[in-house]
């Protein structure tokens, strides 16, 4: 397909995953699918096109995900519409939905409400807000971080951007990324600290202001925990 370029790499290891992706694709498991891959988007998005046979409903779906972790972002749309056009599913809707946030494409929200339609236990139509009333809900989860915390956080700048740049994704960072944190840990000093929080893709996860909010708090005690070199897990608040 033209979308696809002329992408090649991988050996026969990765072939079988490419395999099993879209035996998983086909199973109706897309999050399966794109999993097996995972890490050789660009790769397997080549030997998916080798593998050659009429583009299946299946096959478009997986490569519509490979293309958006590649940072594909049109050639995606293109994949997910034909797919779409063969059958209508809940996870192909709410991935164009995601697709078209990131190019910036007003019918985005139709195509996530129509997921949260033909799904709602796994789907929201997504909760927007303005810039500003995101930062106060940033604002708010960081309020909520215990004081001792707070006091080693001096020199962390918290950054709201609408989603990860294009050229992080194309280097391997997840389109869908809520939160990230830049910089040393609180036992090093003089390195530059941002925690940054992806406000878009925070919306497309919350159907409501109290799943949002929600959402921030988590993203920001997660990447607060990185700050302090804390796994999840750790975490003690």
């Amino acid at each position: 397909m033209r979308w696809l370029g002329r992408l090649r790499g991988g050996g026969p290891a990765l072939r079988r995953e490419v395999e099993a992706a879209l035996a998983q694709a086909r199973a109706g498991r897309p999050q399966a699918a794109i999993a097996a891959v995972s890490g050789h988007f660009p790769q397997a998005l080549g030997l998916l096109e080798e593998m050659g046979g009429p583009p299946e409903t299946a096959w478009l779906q997986l490569a519509a995900r490979l293309l958006f972790r590649a940072g594909r972002m049109r050639e995606a749309a293109a994949a997910i519409e034909q797919a779409l056009g063969q059958a209508e599913d809940a996870a192909s809707w709410n991935l164009m939905g995601r697709v078209r946030v990131w190019l910036q494409d007003r019918s985005a929200d139709e195509a996530l409400s129509r997921a949260a339609a033909l799904d709602p236990d796994h789907y929201v139509r997504p909760y927007r807000v303005s810039r500003k009333r995101f930062g106060a809900l940033a604002d708010a989860a960081l309020a909520r971080i215990p004081g001792p915390f707070q006091e080693r956080l001096g020199n962390t700048m918290i950054v709201v951007d609408d989603l990860p740049t294009l050229d992080s994704v194309r280097e391997g960072e997840d389109p869908d990324l809520l939160g990230l944190y830049e910089g040393g840990t609180a036992l090093e000093h003089g390195l530059p600290e941002r925690i940054v929080l992806y406000q878009r893709n925070h919306e497309n996860v919350s159907g409501d202001l109290g799943e949002l909010a929600e959402q921030v708090d988590e993203t920001m005690a997660h990447e607060i925990g990185h700050h302090f070199g804390m796994s999840e897990d750790d975490l003690p608040y």
